[in-house]
């Protein structure tokens, strides 16, 4: 069956331009688009073979993966492919479609019939369901003119919605203030319409009109040509090989938070966890995303993290607003996050305007930038992104946003769940013990991957806790889903944790056990729904940095330190400002004693 497939047919006539054999570059692999299909060159000996560009699994871009001696390996979950026949190494029964294509010098040419043939095989695919009105969804009765608006508290929207999820099911309407939304809980349609962006889905227009009115209109934000013009940039500025540049950086952060805590566990006070990683995830961001040692853990950047703890929030606040009231009034709030916003534009503003200057200084460095900034101020000279200094902005922007919140809030979820089950911290100091050695810290990249226990403690974390509970989606054009009619935007709204707590999807699933995430591959144990990072196309570029970032700084905690939740420390709550986070958690850290 996979040799039928396979099979490459005559050079046909009408051959098209899709890329240059230069392009492919060092990696191997590159990017490719025509007539709406998304393609992934592939370099095999001397031949360049084209593929389709999507992972049959869960349709994230495969040019985003890496290519290792002849084997093509998906960044979403590691299906494995075979660069020369595209067959699955993971399910043999899955396979890659080859293209027909040709090399003219350096052009890489490809069949424009094959490719529009197997498109239109695969929408040909598509079932029509019988569709039903808006009306007939389910869902909770609301007050005249607001709906349910304010049904759902400021904080608490995701449990909100969770709890309408158990009495409605796993799709139901809302009203809010006079706009229908379809809520869904359905780990299937949460995967499917991940997959169909961003031609089929988009994120919810609200956030891209809240990012063009502060001028942060970046990958995460954009939609259509414009978000595949910032995607491509981003993730090579995120990936394997700048990781690996920048992981001494790291590992100098968290020296630094093993010394503030150090102090910490010295004194006996309890810590305020969540505040102190912010500041660690902050350093972190900074330093991958500009060069800049802000250093805010040991007090030299304080006030720059001040302003950013000021601005998701209130983007969280705007995004579930009933109308935008800040375009006739603005209450102090939000004339403090205008401040902040500026505060943090000037900051980035200065720092491009500094990268380009090296970069102009040193051919070596325009070739090997050190960071975020650089590599992508680095490939706007080279003329291979076409970003503006505003669009570069708001991409660092959103890097150093993104990167803070949803770092330190996993990592200080992880604590929480080592306070109240002592047998997993202790399988975690014995792991971490094991790999680190008489090292305090992580401090081989490689060591990284055999963290395989702490690894496993991390995702079921991001299963009972995930950080972001809640994804904003809208259709591209009218659709169908799980039989009813859904109009042209439309707020879809995917609420992610019920999926995952229900024992079709796990066994014991309100139970805290990590060994479920070792007892298979993880592409294998992938789980409809469970989508921390997102899935698809879209799926987040800073994935590999968070986890980096959460090794790191768990390693060096289990190494150090035995934690304890501090007596007077309270009920630990779940609040939501866009990502959600703990509140109330204060642990108590005592030095170990090593043998």
């Amino acid at each position: 069956m996979a040799e039928q497939q396979v099979a490459i047919a005559p050079v046909a006539a009408d051959m098209v331009r899709i890329g240059s054999c230069a392009s492919v570059g060092q990696g191997g692999l590159a990017a490719a688009r025509l007539e709406g299909v998304e393609l992934v060159m592939l370099r095999h000996g001397d031949d360049i073979a084209v593929f389709e560009g999507r992972c049959p699994h869960q349709g994230t871009l495969l040019a985003e993966g890496t290519l290792d001696r002849g084997v093509l390996t998906c960044r979403g979950h590691g299906w494995r492919f075979d660069s020369c026949t595209g067959v699955s190494i993971n399910m043999p029964a899955a396979c890659l479609r080859r293209f027909r294509s040709a090399l003219a010098g350096d052009d890489v040419l490809v069949d424009r019939a094959d490719v529009l043939a197997w498109k239109r095989d695969t929408e040909g695919q598509v079932r029509t369901e019988p569709a039903r009105p808006l009306d007939d969804l389910p869902g909770p009765h609301g007050i005249p003119l607001l709906g349910n608006f304010l049904q759902l508290h400021k904080d608490q929207i995701h449990t909100d919605m969770e709890h309408w999820a158990e009495t409605f099911g796993p799709i139901y309407r809302i009203n809010l203030a006079g706009r229908d939304a379809v809520v869904l809980s359905d780990g299937e349609w949460i995967d499917r319409i991940l997959h169909d962006r961003p031609e089929t889905f988009r994120r919810a227009s609200a956030i891209e009109m809240l990012s063009r009115e502060v001028g942060t209109v970046g990958a995460f934000s954009a939609e259509g040509e414009t978000w595949r013009r910032h995607r491509r940039p981003v993730v090579q500025a995120l990936d394997a090989h700048h990781l690996r540049d920048f992981f001494p950086t790291l590992v100098t952060v968290t020296q630094r938070l093993k010394r503030r805590w150090q102090h910490a566990a010295a004194s006996g006070e309890p810590i305020h966890v969540q505040h102190d990683l912010m500041q660690y995830a902050v350093d972190v961001t900074t330093s991958l995303a500009f060069g800049h040692d802000m250093n805010t853990l040991e007090g030299q950047g304080g006030e720059v993290q001040h302003h950013l703890e000021r601005i998701l929030p209130m983007i969280n606040r705007r995004l579930n607003a009933p109308f935008p009231y800040w375009h006739y009034i603005r209450l102090p709030a939000d004339r403090a996050f205008d401040k902040s916003v500026a505060a943090v534009r000037e900051a980035i503003g200065g720092m491009i305007v500094a990268a380009r200057e090296r970069l102009a200084q040193s051919q070596e460095l325009a070739a090997h930038p050190r960071n975020f900034l650089e590599a992508m101020v680095a490939a706007q000279m080279r003329g291979e992104a076409s970003l503006s200094d505003d669009e570069i902005f708001a991409n660092a922007f959103t890097l150093l946003l993104a990167g803070e919140d949803t770092t330190a809030n996993t990592i200080s979820w992880v604590l929480y769940f080592m306070c109240r089950h002592a047998d997993v911290q202790d399988r975690m100091r014995d792991e971490a013990t094991a790999v680190l050695g008489d090292s305090d810290v992580l401090s081989d990249i490689r060591d990284a991957a055999q963290l395989t226990y702490l690894d496993a403690v991390v995702h079921e974390s991001l299963r009972l806790k995930p950080v972001a509970p809640l994804f904003y989606m809208e259709p591209n054009d009218d659709v169908v889903v799980a039989g009813y009619r859904i109009p042209k935007g439309t707020l879809v709204v995917l609420v992610t944790r019920p999926n995952t707590l229900r024992e079709s999807s796990f066994a014991d699933a309100a139970v805290f056990r990590p060994e479920r995430w070792l007892e298979t591959s993880a592409a294998a144990l992938h789980r409809n729904g469970f989508v921390p990072f997102g899935s698809g196309p879209r799926l987040c570029p800073g994935r590999s940095l968070a986890l980096l970032e959460a090794k790191a700084a768990l390693s060096m905690v289990c190494q150090q330190f035995h934690v304890r939740q501090a007596p007077a420390s309270g009920p630990v709550s779940e609040a939501f400002a866009f990502t959600m986070m703990p509140t109330g958690l204060r642990v108590v850290l005592e030095r170990r004693h090593k043998a």
